[in-house]
C-alpha cells in the first residue's frame, strides 16, 4: 500500500477529517481511534506529583464545528460519589474536567466537564490562581456507568469558544479529575505541577492543533414571561394586591468569532436561589453578594480588580442596557452601558459605611486590556454613572499584573473618582446624612467630591513557602459609583508567610499549611485604626478530614475615639467527609471584640454548622445552623444575641427537574419563612420556576406567629439559537 508524502508531512489532516465518535456517553476505544490519546496520572493534591491513585484515560477529537472530549475513569464503582444534581453542584463527586487556553498567553482557561451523572461543571481558571464557578456556557454532556470505571463524554461548540481565526490554531489544554480514596479527596491532572508558578493555566504543555474549524455566530434569543402575586399583612388581614406580569427579552449577537454583543429589553435579574441570609448584627460596613445573573457571566473575569472597581449587581433594575466584549490575540475589551431604573448608592466611610436607594441612571463600564505572556497585562478602566437627578460619579483607572520569572508575581491598580453629588434624600438625614467626611456632608446635597484608590501587592511562590506583600490606600472622599468600596481614608498594609508541607502518600497527615500575617491600618490622618498578628494551620488528615485552627492578637482597634487593645480570639474550623452520604461542617470562634453600639470590649462566641446528607442519589437534606452572641465583660449580660437556622430539602428528578424547599428562622428578627421552588433547568440560560415565599413574624411580643407576607411568582425563560 502507497503511504501518501502529504499524510507524512501533515498527520492532523487526517485527525481533522475522522468522523466523530458517537456522541452517547459511552467511550468506545474502536470509535475514539483516531483521537489524541492522554492519562490523567498525576496526583496534585494531596500529593505534589505522585502517581495518581486511579486511572484516568482521555480522548480529544474535533470536526468541523465542535470539540468532542472522552473520558475512561476508573474507579471502585462501589464507593464511586456520584448523585443526580443541578448544573455546577456535583464538585462534590467523582468528576472530570478538560481546561481550554485558546490564546495561550494564561489569561484565562475555560474548563468544562461532568460528574459520573452527566451533571455539567464549568468554570474560569483565572491567572491569579483564583477560579470564576459563576461562569457558565453552553456545551452537551452525556455520561455512562460500567463495571470498573465510568464514562463522560463532551460534545463543546466553537461558537462557545473565542480564539484567533486562522486556518490552523494552537489550544493548550489541561485534564482534570476529582476523585475520592478511603483516605481523602485527590485532584490529579495531566502534567506534574510546577508550585512555583501560581499561575496553573500558563503550565501546561500539552496542547491541541486544529485545522480549518468553523465557529458558527451565534445569534441567541432570551425572552420571557413572568407573573407573580403578593401580598402584605393589613390590620391582622392578609391583603393581596393585583397580578403583577412582565415580559422582556435579552440575546446575544456574535459580530464575528473574537466579538459579541449581548442585550437585554427590561430583563428579569431576579434570582432563581435567593442569597442566603447573614448575621450582620454588629456590623457597620455593608455587605456585598456574589454575582448570579447569566447576563453578567462573560466577561467577569475582565473586570474583577482588588480595588473592587466593578460590583456589577450595583446595576439593579435596568431597562435596557447592552455589552460588548471583543478578545483579540493581545487585547481585550470589555464595554457595557444601562439604563437603570433604580440604582444603589454606597458612600465608604472611615467607621461605617452608608447606603441609599437611589432613582434612575444612566451606566457605563468600559475596560481596556493588553495582555501578555503568563497571565501578564496592562489595563485601563472607566466606570460611569448619570442620575436624572443630575448627579454624577466617575471612576478612572489604570492596573496591571506582572510575572517576573515563575515565582514573582507583582500587581498595582490606581483609580481617580470625580463624583458630583444629586440633591436627594437617599441617606437618612435624621440618622447618618449628618455625619462629615474631610469637610464634607454625608447628606447628598450636591456637593463635588474627589479622591483616589491604590493597591500593590507582590507575591513569591514556591513549592514550600509563599509570601505576599499588600499595601492599599483609599482616600476620604473616593467613592465607585458601579463598585463597592465601603471604608476610606485608610491606608492598609499587610504581610503574609505561609509554609506547606507534603507528606508521603500512606501517612495519617496528608498535607499542612501554617500560616503568619501582620496588619496596620491607618487614617489619613496618621492615626492607628487597627493592628494585629494572626496565625493559622490547615491540616488534612486521613479519612477525609479537614481541620483549620486560628489565632488573632488583636493590638489595637480604634473606633470614633474609642481604641480596644490587647483582644484575643481563636476560630476552629473542621470538616469531616466520609462518604458521599455524608459531608459535615462544623465551625466555632471565641474571644473579645467592641461592640460597637457602646463602644465597649465584650465577650463573643459564634458556633455554627452546615452539613449536607445524600438520602438517595435524588433526594438531598441540608441543614444549617449559626448562633451568636457578645457579652458584657463586667456583668455578663449580652450585648446582642441570636441565631439563624435553615433547612434545605432538594429533590433531583433528573438533571434537569427539580423541587426545593428551603425554611429558615431568624432570631434575631423573630421571623421565619419557607420558600418551596420548582424548576426545570435544561442548560444555563433556559429555565422554568414556579415558586412561592411565605414569611412569618411574631405578633406583639406574643408566643404566636403570624403570616407577614405571602408571595408566588412563575417565569419561563427559553433559549432560541439560530
Amino acid at each position: 500500500m502507497r503511504i501518501s508524502p502529504l499524510f507524512l508531512l501533515f498527520p492532523f489532516l487526517a485527525f481533522a477529517q475522522n468522523t466523530p465518535p458517537t456522541f452517547d456517553g459511552v467511550v468506545n476505544p474502536e470509535e475514539w481511534s483516531s483521537a489524541e490519546k492522554h492519562t490523567i496520572e498525576y496526583e496534585i493534591s494531596p500529593g505534589n506529583n505522585t502517581p495518581s491513585p486511579v486511572a484516568t484515560e482521555a480522548y480529544i477529537t474535533y470536526g468541523v464545528s465542535d470539540l468532542y472530549v472522552g473520558f475512561i475513569a476508573y474507579a471502585d464503582m462501589s464507593t464511586l460519589r456520584s448523585s443526580i444534581r443541578n448544573r455546577d453542584e456535583g464538585y462534590q463527586d467523582d468528576f472530570v474536567m478538560i481546561g481550554i487556553d485558546t490564546y495561550g498567553d494564561g489569561r484565562y482557561m475555560v474548563s468544562l466537564g461532568a460528574n459520573a451523572e452527566g451533571n455539567q461543571l464549568d468554570l474560569k481558571f483565572l491567572p491569579n490562581g483564583n477560579d470564576d464557578t459563576s461562569y457558565n456556557v453552553s456545551y452537551e454532556s452525556k455520561a455512562s456507568k460500567h463495571q470498573d470505571a465510568y464514562h463522560v463524554e463532551l460534545k463543546i461548540p466553537f461558537s462557545v469558544l473565542q480564539f484567533k481565526n486562522k486556518p490552523t490554531v494552537k489550544w493548550n489544554i489541561l485534564l482534570y479529575r476529582s476523585t475520592y480514596t478511603a483516605d481523602s479527596r485527590s485532584q490529579n491532572i495531566n502534567f506534574p505541577i510546577d508550585l512555583n508558578n501560581p499561575c496553573l493555566a500558563c503550565q501546561t504543555p500539552v496542547s491541541i492543533t486544529l485545522n480549518n474549524i468553523k465557529a458558527k455566530n451565534r445569534v441567541e434569543f432570551l425572552p420571557y414571561v413572568y407573573g407573580g402575586l403578593s401580598g402584605e399583612r393589613e390590620n391582622n388581614a392578609l391583603k393581596f394586591g393585583k397580578f403583577n406580569k412582565t415580559i422582556g427579552l435579552s440575546g446575544l449577537v456574535d459580530l464575528n468569532n473574537v466579538t459579541s454583543l449581548e442585550y437585554a429589553i427590561n430583563p428579569d435579574f431576579s434570582q432563581v436561589e435567593a442569597d442566603a441570609s447573614r448575621i450582620v448584627a454588629n456590623n457597620t460596613f455593608a455587605i456585598a453578594f456574589p454575582e448570579r445573573r447569566a447576563y453578567f457571566n462573560e466577561g467577569n473575569d475582565i473586570i474583577s480588580s482588588n480595588l473592587r472597581t466593578v460590583y456589577t449587581r450595583s446595576i439593579n433594575q435596568p431597562l435596557l442596557s447592552t455589552k460588548l466584549i471583543s478578545q483579540g490575540e493581545h487585547d481585550r475589551i470589555y464595554w457595557l452601558a444601562a439604563y437603570d431604573e433604580a440604582s444603589p448608592y454606597l458612600i465608604g466611610g472611615e467607621n461605617g459605611s452608608y447606603f441609599g436607594e437611589g432613582t434612575a441612571a444612566y451606566s457605563s463600564i468600559f475596560k481596556y486590556q493588553r495582555t501578555y505572556k503568563q497571565g501578564s497585562n496592562l489595563s485601563f478602566i472607566s466606570t460611569n454613572r448619570f442620575f436624572k437627578e443630575k448627579g454624577s460619579g466617575h471612576i478612572f483607572g489604570l492596573s496591571g499584573l506582572w510575572r517576573f520569572g515563575e515565582s514573582i508575581t507583582a500587581a498595582l491598580e490606581f483609580n481617580k473618582s470625580f463624583t458630583k453629588e444629586p440633591n436627594a434624600d437617599w441617606i437618612d438625614e435624621a440618622n447618618e446624612g449628618n455625619d462629615i467626611i474631610s469637610g464634607k456632608t454625608v447628606a447628598l446635597d450636591g456637593e463635588n467630591l474627589r479622591g483616589d484608590g491604590l493597591y500593590f501587592s507582590l507575591e513569591r511562590n514556591t513549592k514550600n513557602w509563599n509570601t505576599e506583600l499588600e499595601y492599599s490606600q483609599k482616600s476620604p472622599l473616593y467613592q465607585t459609583p458601579l463598585g463597592f468600596v465601603t471604608q476610606n481614608n485608610v491606608r492598609a498594609l499587610e504581610f503574609e508567610q505561609g509554609y506547606q508541607h507534603f507528606f508521603k502518600e500512606d501517612a495519617f497527615l496528608k498535607q499542612m499549611n501554617f500560616s503568619l500575617e501582620t496588619e496596620f491600618r491607618f487614617n489619613y490622618q496618621g492615626l492607628k485604626k487597627y493592628s494585629s498578628v494572626d496565625a493559622g494551620a490547615y491540616v488534612q488528615f486521613s479519612g477525609n478530614v479537614e481541620s483549620f485552627a486560628g489565632y488573632s492578637h488583636v493590638l489595637n482597634e480604634e473606633y470614633e475615639g474609642f481604641d480596644a487593645k490587647g483582644m484575643d480570639s481563636f476560630e476552629l474550623f473542621v470538616r469531616f467527609n466520609p462518604s458521599e452520604k455524608i459531608q459535615l461542617r462544623a465551625f466555632t470562634s471565641i474571644g473579645e471584640s467592641i461592640f460597637y453600639d457602646e463602644s465597649a470590649v465584650g465577650n463573643n462566641f459564634f458556633i455554627g454548622t452546615f452539613n449536607s446528607f445524600q438520602i438517595t442519589s435524588q433526594l438531598r437534606i441540608s441543614p444549617s445552623f449559626r448562633y451568636t452572641h457578645l457579652k458584657d465583660k463586667e456583668d455578663g449580660s449580652y450585648y446582642l444575641k441570636g441565631y439563624i437556622g435553615r433547612l434545605n430539602v432538594n429533590y433531583q428528578f433528573n438533571k434537569t427537574l427539580s423541587f426545593r424547599i428551603i425554611g429558615e428562622y431568624n432570631d434575631f428578627d423573630e421571623a421565619f419563612f419557607y420558600q418551596p421552588l420548582f424548576k426545570w433547568n435544561p442548560n444555563p440560560f433556559t429555565i422554568f420556576y414556579i415558586g412561592g415565599t411565605n414569611g412569618y413574624s411574631r405578633i406583639d411580643n406574643q408566643s404566636r406567629f403570624s403570616i407577614d407576607n405571602s408571595q408566588i411568582y412563575m417565569k419561563f425563560q427559553y433559549l432560541f439559537s439560530l
